[in-house]
């Protein structure tokens, strides 16, 4: 069969069927008697269209296993063993293990990183911030007109002094300003760390930030990875509301802002040989004639190439890859939507390119020999943007990771392929309870015709009439009972289905099963936690590293462009999901010892009541409630509360919230013991040691 070019009107493809309308044969006859007018493709995008071949090849196991892996969670198997299990009969069956493992692990790692009130980063300033020049030619500028000032008092007075010994004091005294100025420098550099946190904050919840980052967290436990990309800045209309003569009004601005995507691991494509998202790859986009008119005028990209796109495609241009049409069947049960689909693909490409290439594009660039990060995108045979990769490390805006790691690989493993083995055990025992129950439901009767006719019908109290006149010692009906083998079967599949909890991580507690032994005890099953934690940790490393990336991203380009200056400053990113695996209430266990333990005159005097307030805010934040009316939130309003305390402590009467010393009043309480899980000592298990009687 002739291969027709994707695009061609009246062409459309599904999987490997070209599918042909009479237009499109009788199109195809006209171009034929026609003279050739095919353009000559450009040098730049052959060299871009062989690197995109290559790595598509070099995906294809990859995109294999991802399917598997996805069958696997939706509980489908495999066609040629569906064909087996169908050939040889009986149950079909598919136990979903892995869907439970799977929703467990998310719900886990989104607890951890989306805490309520929370964010799984922050921004803080790096240990020692570097002095601004003017403060250093300052201090400097001091210390000479301090040592200028004691020369002329010792010259007034008559006196020499020493130099060496004035020039060490001289020292001493930058010194001593230097750490004061380093103390206020440090001081603003925190105040501006959170201000950019802030910031960052509000871009990320207006970005997409939320739902990209769960499509990615679904992504890294099912498939081999999961791929962030951020911060993209894109022109969108932002609404506001503002007030015109007592009324108010909707306002609406197009403003550049920073956006943050979750890419289909389906949809990108590294370089054959790339082990990390630094060596460049292409991203596969769907776009419309609309998204591509939106293009022009945009500064990196050639209208004239896109024109030609639009004239050339303009009943749509996409590229039927081997996986879509499974896709297609997996996410939406037909493929339909495949074969109405105008849309027009686009690849952007991110990666190093001669120099001699992008010039014959039309970008400039000094020297045709070197290689330069640049980012394209092409649409069929026109590349229609080029620019030199605007980070000038040279890192490109995708951040990618997996549930478990392959040395030297960009793709890992995902959940469903650690726990493979274990699911096509469950399901060849789950199949023979099934076959073995249903076989067993019932007995296998053996009728002798003969001597009972053809009638097999078979109910209660039925009288099997004999019509051989030679009555037989042995019965004409038998009746014979298949063997239950349900009980050892189910031996077989609790004990492989508890294999799949080390094989992933995700004990069967994380879901509300039920392990036993241990566990069914408080501590027993904090200590199993505090263990399994363990596992999980390594995962919210991986995710810690590619929120870091993406947040350090967009830290840089706030310095870069943002016009706000003070929210700049020397400062560092921190992701801090793994080290919030501590659990709240073991927290707040320890927030309220040290709570109990401060709860005295002398700690009182040391904190002051804003000390004991943060505290306070502290404690009540690990129990979500809310502090408004509670706890002052202003210094105003404590330094209020401050006076009123001295105002009774003058009178006589004991200050609130402590007792004085020898008043009588209650000690404060003893620091709680905990156990080796962190705990509070006690219950069931602790008190069946203890003597009641205190003996």
């Amino acid at each position: 069969m002739q291969a027709i070019p994707t695009g061609t009107p009246g062409v459309s493809s599904l999987g490997l069927v070209k599918i042909r309308t009479n237009e499109a044969l009788e199109a195809e006859k006209t171009t034929a008697a026609t003279p050739s007018t095919q353009r000559i493709v450009d040098s730049l995008t052959s060299h871009l269209n062989g690197k995109l071949f290559a790595s598509k090849r070099a995906k294809e196991p990859i995109e294999r296993q991802m399917l598997k892996n996805m069958r696997q969670v939706y509980g489908q198997y495999e066609p040629e063993k569906l064909a087996a299990i169908r050939n040889m009969g009986g149950s079909e069956v598919y136990i979903l293990l892995t869907m439970t493992k799977y929703r467990a692990a998310i719900a886990w790692v989104n607890d951890i990183l989306r805490p309520v009130g929370d964010r799984p980063w922050t921004i803080a300033p790096t240990p020692k911030a570097d002095l601004p020049p003017t403060a250093e030619q300052q201090i400097k500028a001091e210390g000479q007109l301090l040592l200028q000032t004691v020369m002329k008092q010792l010259a007034a007075m008559g006196q020499n002094a020493d130099p060496s010994y004035l020039q060490s004091k001289i020292q001493k005294f930058e010194q001593e300003v230097r750490d004061d100025v380093q103390q206020n420098i440090q001081k603003e550099a925190k105040v501006r760390a959170e201000r950019m946190a802030i910031k960052i904050d509000d871009q990320m919840t207006e970005g997409g930030w939320d739902d990209a980052f769960w499509a990615f967290i679904s992504d890294l436990i099912m498939l081999k990875a999961g791929i962030l990309k951020g911060p993209v800045v894109r022109r969108k209309p932002i609404e506001s509301y503002v007030e015109r003569n007592g009324d108010w009004e909707i306002d609406v601005v197009n403003k550049l802002v920073p956006e943050f995507d979750r890419v289909s691991p389906f949809d990108y494509y590294p370089l054959s040989g790339a082990t990390s998202a630094k060596d460049g790859g292409f991203e596969r986009h769907h776009l419309n004639r609309g998204d591509l008119v939106s293009l022009i005028g945009v500064p990196g990209y050639n209208e004239a190439k896109i024109r030609l796109a639009l004239t050339d495609y303009a009943t749509g241009r996409r590229e039927m890859l081997s996986t879509d049409t499974e896709l297609a069947m997996l996410r939406d049960g037909q493929t339909q939507s495949l074969l109405d689909s105008e849309r027009i693909e686009a690849w952007e490409f991110w990666g190093s390119v001669q120099g001699s290439l992008i010039q014959s594009w039309g970008l400039p660039v000094a020297d045709a020999e070197m290689e330069y990060e640049v980012n394209a995108w092409m649409v069929g045979e026109h590349v229609i943007r080029l620019i030199l990769n605007p980070d000038k490390l040279g890192r490109k805006p995708y951040a990618i990771d997996s549930f478990e790691r392959v040395p030297g690989s960009i793709w890992g493993k995902g959940l469903p392929e650690l726990m493979a083995d274990v699911q096509d055990v469950c399901n060849a025992t789950a199949r023979a309870i099934v076959n073995n129950a249903g076989l067993a439901s019932g007995p296998q009767v053996e009728v002798d015709k003969s001597r009972c006719g053809d009638k097999e019908e078979i109910w209660p109290w039925k009288i099997w009439p004999s019509t051989n006149a030679q009555m037989s010692d042995q019965p004409a009906v038998r009746f014979t009972q298949p063997t239950v083998v349900v009980g050892p079967l189910l031996e077989v599949f609790n004990t492989f289905s508890s294999m799949a909890d080390d094989q992933t991580g995700v004990p069967k507690w994380a879901h509300g099963g039920q392990s036993g032994g241990a566990d069914e005890t408080a501590s027993g099953l904090s200590m199993r936690m505090t263990y399994a934690a363990r596992g999980i940790k390594e995962v919210i490393a991986h995710v810690d590293c590619v929120i870091k990336d993406i947040v350090t991203r967009t830290y840089s380009y706030n310095m870069l462009y943002d016009p706000d200056k003070t929210i700049k400053g020397d400062a560092r990113i921190v992701a801090r999901g793994s080290s919030s695996l501590l659990a709240k209430e073991q927290r707040l266990v320890r927030t309220n010892e040290f709570l109990a333990a401060t709860n005295n005159p002398l700690d009182s005097q040391i904190m002051g009541l804003p000390g004991r307030a943060k505290l306070l805010r502290q404690a009540a934040k690990l129990l979500d409630i809310d502090t408004t009316g509670i706890i002052p939130d202003t210094e105003s309003e404590l330094e209020q509360l401050q006076a009123l305390v001295e105002q009774a402590e003058a009178a006589g009467a004991s200050p609130p919230g402590g007792s004085q010393p020898g008043s009588g009043a209650a000690p404060p309480p003893t620091p709680q013991t905990t156990d080796a899980a962190g705990n509070p000592a006690g219950g069931t298990d602790t008190n069946t040691f203890q003597n009641p009687e205190g003996a």
